[in-house]
């Protein structure tokens, strides 16, 4: 069974040093995007994956593309668009490793999923579909729809990531109001301390658990440098970062979503997971994504698990 994962890659050029875009003399290219960070993510911890995305007819697109193949991801579901360009995003990192974004990204190969490329994909071998906020727009929006209403009839696990990238929407009532449109598929969500109020009107995530979340398996809620909050059921467990130099942010929420979903398909029932065991998988996730901000970029500091196992 396999990990299938919606929405966009793109090519992030990192600033090198700190300082804003306007003052940054160079730019390092990796490849990124949420939903293609944790397909990466996935495989790297043993689980089969799908990036189901199109790409531009360019250079960028060729890079992308052979990034996924050199992490094994399966590209049978990446499509290639000759009258599209590959998104793009400018970087730049200040003094803790945090992160500020310019886009090239409306009219992009990303918005251009269609319904004949989801069509494409075999509901048969996924045990899991991983989607996030951005890429659910323009065309894209309806592709999004067609799988997940696929693969909820299908009995599919659905995780979301809540990711928001305010510059990417023209007008953030929409974006609300789309992202609300796709919580019903959700069976994972993962939402930041930062995100929590413009998605449910509220700062109290006991509040938003009971009023938005709770028909979910799971909520990961991530809190930057203070660590997460992870909820299942009854149950509620808190981690704290590891004491490590951040260097660069970029790609961390997705390794946490990543590496957490990695460790909950390990269960060979997800209706019945002990306080203990749901403890284990936040403090991996939590330590994994640490781990992943002592590098740049966001794909390229993906670790195996024996790589992890070395590390911490």
């Amino acid at each position: 069974m396999a990990v299938l994962c919606i929405g966009e890659m793109l090519i992030d050029f990192i600033g090198e040093g700190v300082g804003t875009i306007d003052k940054v003399k160079s730019f390092k290219k990796e490849a990124g995007g949420c939903v293609a960070n944790v397909a990466c993510v996935a495989q790297k911890l043993g689980h089969k994956s799908y990036l189901l995305t199109s790409l531009g007819q360019d250079g960028f697109g060729d890079f992308l593309e052979n990034t996924l193949k050199n992490e094994n991801v399966d590209c049978k579901y990446v499509s290639r668009k000759a009258d599209s360009f590959t998104p793009l995003a400018f970087v730049s990192l200040d003094e803790t490793g945090d992160r500020s974004f310019s886009f090239y990204f409306k009219g992009s190969s990303t918005l251009r999923i269609s319904k004949e490329d989801v069509e494409k994909v075999d509901l048969s071998e996924i045990e899991a579909i991983h989607f996030a906020s951005i890429a659910i727009q323009e065309e894209s929006k309806d592709s999004h729809h067609l799988l997940l209403k696929k693969a909820k009839e299908a009995g599919v696990l659905i995780s979301f990531d809540v990711n928001l990238r305010f510059n990417l929407w023209d007008d953030h009532k929409v974006y609300l109001e789309t992202i609300k449109e796709f919580l019903p598929y959700v069976d994972v969500i993962k939402v930041a301390d930062n995100e929590l109020e413009f998605l449910t009107g509220t700062t109290n995530i006991e509040e938003a658990l009971k009023k938005d979340f709770s028909h979910m398996k799971v909520v990961l809620y991530t809190k930057g440098e203070h660590g997460a909050e992870v909820y299942y059921e009854n149950h509620k467990v808190v981690t704290e970062i590891p004491n490590i130099k951040a260097v660069d942010t970029t790609g961390a929420g997705d390794a946490f979503a990543g590496s957490f979903l990695s460790k909950l398909l390990n269960n060979e029932d997800l209706n019945n997971i002990s306080e203990e065991e749901l403890a284990q998988m936040a403090k991996f996730a939590t330590n994994y994504a640490s781990l992943t901000t002592t590098k740049t970029g966001a794909i390229s500091s993906y670790l195996t698990e024996e790589e992890y196992n070395k590390l911490i």
